[in-house]
Formats: C-alpha cells, structure tokens, sequence
C-alpha cells in the first residue's frame, strides 16, 4: 500500500474518530442524572408530542426536555434545591409547567363541574318560584279537545285492526 494512501486512511479514520466523539460529547443522557430525574419528574414535558414528564421523556432530541435537563443540571451543579429549582421553572413557564396540579389547580379543575351544578339548582329554583297552576279549560277548548280526542281514538282503533293483504292495503 502506497504511503500516500495510508496517510489519507489515517486523516479518514481521525476524522471519523473526531466526529464520533463530538457526538458522544453532546449526548443528551449525560445530563440526567437522578438529581434530574427527581426534579424533573416534577414538570411536564411541554414539547406538544407526548403527556411525559422532564425526568421520564423517553424522545431523544425533544425541543423541550433536553434544554430543561440541561438547565437543571447546571442549577444543581450551582447548588440549588429541588423546591428553588422547580419555583424558578413555574416563575417562568407559570403552573402549567408542574406535572401534577397544584390545591388550587385542582379548585380550577373541579370549578367548570361545580358551575354547572350551580346553575342547574338556580335555573330549577327559578322555575319553580315562576310556576304557574293551570287555568281552568274553557267549553270551546274543551270542545275541540273532545273532537280530537275520537278521531285519535277512531285512528288508534283502524291501526290495530289485522290488515289484509299487506302492502297493497295501504294504497
């Protein structure tokens, strides 16, 4: 083999090397560590593709977790507590950040339920103080009634009669 061609395998083979440790240098794993896994089991994972966690996303790459991995690695390296950690995340991102709602997330949860029963008992109070009894019929209403009445009666008692050729009678 020529000189100059094991020169050009060697310059391949580093900068084959060279590559493959960069990635390795930016593997995303290195940054979860149990510390993260913990704090991060704490705020949802908001990247819109999977209902995970910080801690638990199993997406490689996601847009939202590795950035968050990273940031609670460095705040830990620093020395912060899991509550200043998880805090300075919900000043941020607001509630919707947490895993799991909060006591006053779960009154916001309830309240559309608790909205609705309240206004079933107002609208049925409502009506039932507005009730009005009946008046009382009067001979032309009556009438009318009573003639409508025997024709449904004249018409139920056709109807129940055994029809004879089937559906030829009706035409």
């Amino acid at each position: 083999m020529p000189a100059r061609l094991r020169r050009f395998n060697l310059k391949l083979a580093a900068a084959f090397l060279l590559a493959f440790a960069t990635l390795l240098a930016q593997d995303i794993t290195n940054f979860l560590t149990p510390d993260v896994a913990r704090v991060g089991a704490r705020l949802a994972c908001r990247c819109g593709g999977c209902k995970n966690t910080v801690g638990d996303c199993p997406m490689l790459r996601c847009s939202y977790t590795d950035p968050m991995r990273h940031r609670i690695y460095e705040m830990k390296q620093h020395g912060a507590s899991d509550n200043e950690i998880v805090n300075a995340i919900v000043r941020e991102g607001g509630v919707a950040v947490l895993s799991s709602p909060q006591p006053l997330g779960i009154f916001v949860w309830l309240m559309p339920g608790i909205a609705l029963l309240l206004g079933f008992l107002v609208y049925t109070s409502y009506v039932r103080r507005n009730r009005k009894t009946p008046e009382p019929l009067t001979a032309g209403d009556q009438s009318i009634i009573d003639r409508f009445r025997t024709q449904i009666d004249r018409e139920l008692d056709e109807s129940a009669a055994p029809r004879r050729g089937g559906a030829d009678a009706r035409k």
